[in-house]
């Protein structure tokens, strides 16, 4: 026979076999020639023959980590010679990873020239008995000592992009590095499916979409990340429908998301409809770009050649229209000084950088190593990870924005209560001076008057007495609504007074207390308010509680005042607590910053109040 390694040296000058010896490794790169099929199908037999006669050129697109041809539409063989230089038997792995729909078949031919399908190593025989659609493909190899093989390998590239490992792997050693490959993306599934749990529960504590949007992106970017190494599908047994989908698919489903992500995250709304409007567009784009393999695949044209053109085309066009557009609205949106878009944009630095060393290797443009792991899915898993710290920053961020907000809602609260409690003590004081100045001088001048009429004497004195009550009674409510003197008078002193007076005209004990070093802790228009609490509690116990006996306590804490009403009563049910005068209460603790426990049952009520010292209103 035609010596095989004496022809494929004919070919070219450079070494043409490649020697096994106790390596763990061998790069094929410089070792590889190629054969580009026309019109008519070339069967094994046909391909060892061209090989032969020096059909096959030495395939010039390699670097030192993979066979790449680019983006093409052929079917092409390859062929590798290897020599076994060992004394013992060599049980190598040949591996590549399938792109899409392309397929591979890999043939041996020994010296007597027999030509053997080389068949699926074990591995691969067990992920396909359990339906799974690894795209990772792998050929065990068995050399005799000293054995020469030619191998053949045949692909079909429908518009899409076929690339392998440039190496041939001892089998232990490559069993250790499935082994760890599974392993790193076992604990980096194991991450995204934290970060997915863990947005499922923030989103159930805060109903905040943006969650639900970033665990579904998050989701997407694993999935992709994942089948770029070709194991998505091991790793995603439990859910086989997954298999059913591309790397694509994953890809711009999570570009739409990402989309979408970006104008809850960057607070892009409606208002701003330029912007709003072309992001919606694009990812609405995205998600029509990512569903159409699995359509074109439903109704029988998937695997054409036209359309794999058109399609790898346009998803590259897409790809760069995202990245651009992503670039443009971070600069808007840190133009308009939003702090969030400086998270966003470095997180989006790693995919950009991805991207780009992804295409220029893709072209054949440069050889910037990243081994199994595809640096558009490494950029977008780290793309992921920081942006959780701006998710961190942006929950920081509403809370200060909504604690912000609270406290110009409790300003105005305040203001408002101020303003009504302002007014009630300006119309309060008013109905004083009326009922002092006005009704008081009536009633004097009534009984001035009658005294100048000749009445009898019983009658006379019925009338003065009635005139003397009605003044009393005049008097003792102005001087409630506005004390005399109220800024030269202690709380404790006015209050004492008043239970004394009560505890006169009443038919209800009225006991009081007040503790020592009562001055100088509240200013005379906040006592007044707690003046008018005490009043309004005491004629309550009054008229509603049906009470013997009522005891008010003031006690004077290192930092507030204590303040208790304590009845004999029949107490009072729910409904009666949200009463106009409870609520007139409430009103005026709050404006004091105080606080207001109600304990009530049929044995009597207990009402008690908490007010600070020196608070700023």
């Amino acid at each position: 026979m035609l010596c095989l390694f004496q022809s494929l040296a004919a070919n070219d000058d450079k070494p043409a076999i490649l020697r096994l010896g106790t390596g763990k490794k061998y790069s094929i790169s410089n070792y590889i020639y190629q054969y580009i099929e026309g019109s008519d199908e070339v069967t094994p037999k046909l391909a060892f023959r061209f090989f032969e006669a020096g059909k096959f050129r030495l395939f010039t697109k390699t670097n030192n980590e993979y066979i790449n041809d680019g983006l093409v539409n052929k079917r092409s063989w390859i062929a590798l010679t290897i020599s076994n230089s060992t004394s013992h038997e060599s049980s190598m792995v040949l591996e590549f990873i399938l792109s899409g729909i392309n397929s591979i078949e890999c043939y041996t031919v020994n010296d007597i020239q027999q030509i053997v399908p080389i068949l699926r190593s074990q591995s691969d025989k067990k992920k396909l008995a359990n339906g799974l659609l690894a795209r990772v493909v792998t050929f065990d190899l068995n050399l005799q000592p000293g054995e020469k093989i030619l191998l053949l390998a045949h692909s079909i590239n429908n518009g899409q992009l076929l690339y392998t490992p440039a190496a041939i792997y001892d089998l232990s050693y490559f069993t250790q590095l499935d082994s760890n490959k599974h392993t790193f993306f076992g604990i980096f599934q194991g991450i995204f499916f934290f970060i997915i749990l863990f947005n499922l529960l923030l989103y159930f504590t805060t109903f905040d979409r943006i969650y639900l949007l970033y665990l579904s992106y998050a989701f997407c970017i694993s999935l992709f990340a994942l089948n770029e190494v070709g194991i998505a599908a091991y790793s995603l047994a439990f859910l086989p429908v997954i298999n059913h989908f591309s790397g694509q698919t994953f890809l711009f489903a999570g570009f739409a998301i990402w989309l979408l992500l970006m104008l809850q995250f960057l607070n892009v709304t409606r208002t701003n409809k330029t912007l709003y409007r072309a992001t919606i567009v694009l990812a609405g784009i995205d998600l029509f770009i990512a569903i159409i393999p699995n359509i074109a695949m439903f109704f029988g044209f998937g695997n054409k050649i036209l359309f794999q053109q058109l399609y790898q085309f346009s998803i590259s066009i897409l790809f760069a229209t995202n990245l651009l557009f992503i670039v443009i609205a971070n600069i808007l949106r840190l133009i308009n000084r939003n702090k969030l878009a400086i998270f966003y944009a470095a997180a989006n630095i790693p995919v950009i950088i991805g991207s780009i060393i992804y295409y220029s290797n893709y072209y054949n443009i440069s050889d910037i190593r990243f081994g199994w792991l595809n640096p558009i899915a490494f950029g977008l898993s780290i793309e992921t990870f920081l942006i959780s710290f701006g998710f961190a920053y942006r929950y920081n961020l509403n809370n200060k924005e909504k604690q912000g907000l609270l406290i110009q809602i409790n300003e105005q609260q305040k203001k408002v209560t101020k303003q009504i409690i302002e007014a009630q003590e300006s119309e309060q004081k008013r109905i004083a001076e009326d009922l002092h100045d006005e009704l008081g001088g009536n009633l004097a001048a009534i009984k001035m008057t009658m005294q100048s009429f000749k009445l009898e004497e019983e009658k006379a004195q019925m009338l003065t007495s009635l005139i003397d009550r009605a003044s009393v009674s005049t008097r003792n409510i102005a001087h409630n609504l506005m004390p005399p003197e109220f800024n030269l008078t202690k709380l404790s002193d006015l209050l004492s007074n008043h239970f004394v007076h009560l505890n006169k005209e009443a038919n209800i004990k009225f006991n009081f207390h007040c503790s020592e070093n009562n001055d100088n802790h509240f200013a005379k228009q906040d006592e007044l308010i707690i003046y008018r609490i005490i009043l309004e509690l005491v004629n309550n116990c009054i008229r509603h509680a049906f009470a013997t006996e009522i005891t008010l306590q003031l006690i004077y804490h290192p930092d507030q005042l204590g303040l208790m009403v304590e009845d004999n009563g029949k107490g009072f049910s729910g409904s009666s607590i949200d009463g106009i005068g409870l609520q007139n209460i409430r009103t005026r603790v709050n404006y004091l910053n105080g606080t207001l426990n109600i304990d009530s049952n049929a044995n009597g009520t207990t009402i008690m109040i908490q007010l600070p010292y020196n608070e700023e209103k």
